[in-house]
């Protein structure tokens, strides 16, 4: 076992030293190269140096992307944020489950929620669910109050909520937007609601 060991322990240090014996080789390669060519151009005319001096500037003010028009490194995770954050509320899933929050060990059924953990939750019988759900459907203060810890105090506690902005003339301060409902998938939900989340067709009686 220990000459297996030791064979490829050297042929480890001998592929190292292979590979930055060709790397030495393509940067002498490359430097001898720029030489010859620098030589070359050297020995043109001078009129034609300054027409290939003229053309390569071109070339590369082309393919030249300035550093602030470029594509900020952070635009990726934020539209990734985004999109978490809508569907969220699509589907009603509470803030402190997204997977950017809360790690999967910590996480706790959260009534309403519904994201997989909370679905799936088993910790909770449903007679303590039922429970909860019913106490929301008459005080619905009970889930920010109540069920909620202090430190999670926030919009994404409330059912409804203001926007924080005005976006092409829209007036965030006569418009409330739905944000969580945490009786979203219980016997107490909303008949209306529940039909609009399932997709089910909702008829108008006159």
């Amino acid at each position: 076992m220990k000459n297996l060991n030791n064979r490829r322990k050297n042929h480890i240090l001998k592929k190292k030293r292979h590979d930055k014996k060709l790397k030495r080789n393509q940067k002498r390669k490359e430097k001898e190269n720029l030489k010859q060519l620098s030589y070359k151009i050297n020995q043109l005319p001078k009129e034609l140096q300054k027409k290939i001096y003229i053309l390569t500037w071109r070339k590369y003010w082309r393919n030249y992307i300035p550093i602030t028009a470029k594509i900020p490194s952070w635009t990726y995770h934020m539209n990734y944020v985004k999109k978490q954050l809508w569907e969220a509320r699509q589907k009603n899933i509470h803030f402190m489950h997204l997977p950017f929050n809360t790690l999967p060990e910590n996480k706790q059924w959260i009534m309403g929620c519904q994201c997989d953990f909370c679905l799936n939750d088993t910790k909770l019988s449903q007679m303590e669910k039922h429970c909860h759900y019913l106490t929301q459907y008459r005080h619905s203060a009970y889930f920010a109050d109540k069920f909620m810890p202090h430190e999670t105090i926030g919009i994404w506690n409330e059912k409804l909520s203001y926007p924080h902005n005005n976006i092409n003339g829209f007036d965030p301060g006569n418009t409330l937007i739905k944000v969580f409902d945490p009786l979203c998938g219980s016997y107490k939900e909303n008949k209306i609601n529940k039909r609009l989340r399932e997709g089910i067709p909702i008829q108008f009686n006159y």
